[in-house]
């Protein structure tokens, strides 16, 4: 059984919180007062001597480890020790690229050249890349272009593959004659 402590309504809505009439929170009457007398409204201190009264504003007792404290009786979060502010934006120094990015450079000037310089652009390529991937593997922090080495040395072997491929046919066109 819920009450209204204004207007002394009661509520037996178990889901109802607040009086319909004033929007007063209802109080939930637990057990049945065993004195005709009592009223809901009053609520008497538990310590009713002067001395508990003038020190009423004093801090209670610290809460056990873990415990609920209320949010009025939290100590000031503190902002901590002074930090400077973080300098103003300056570019990192982005690792060396030389060696991966001629790789793929040369690779594909040999491709886009149509054969000019044969199989000797395809060679340099597979050979740049290889030895910028060896230096990404030693040291990744310095140096950096692995996917420009691996496309150099893709390139590169395809390149050559597509001249041994056309030095076979020339040389079985030469036998079966």
């Amino acid at each position: 059984m819920k009450y209204c402590p204004q207007c002394q309504r009661q509520f037996s809505e178990p889901w109802l919180g607040f009086c319909s009439d004033d929007g007063t929170p209802l109080i939930e009457e637990l057990t049945p007062p065993l004195d005709p007398n009592w009223d809901p409204k009053i609520r008497k201190p538990k310590v009713d001597t002067q001395s508990e009264q003038e020190t009423q504003w004093l801090p209670r007792e610290p809460p056990m480890p873990g415990g609920w404290v209320a949010p009025d009786e939290r100590p000031p979060m503190s902002p901590g020790p002074w930090q400077p502010p973080p300098p103003p934006f300056s570019p990192t120094k982005q690792p060396s690229q030389g060696l991966a990015l001629a790789s793929m450079i040369v690779g594909l000037l040999g491709i886009f050249t149509a054969g000019c310089f044969g199989p000797i652009p395809g060679l340099i390529a597979l050979i740049l890349g290889w030895v910028a991937l060896s230096q990404i593997k030693k040291s990744p922090d310095k140096f950096g272009g692995k996917p420009f080495a691996t496309a150099g040395v893709i390139i590169g072997a395809i390149s050559l593959a597509f001249y041994l491929l056309l030095l076979l046919w020339f040389l079985l066109s030469l036998v079966f004659r």
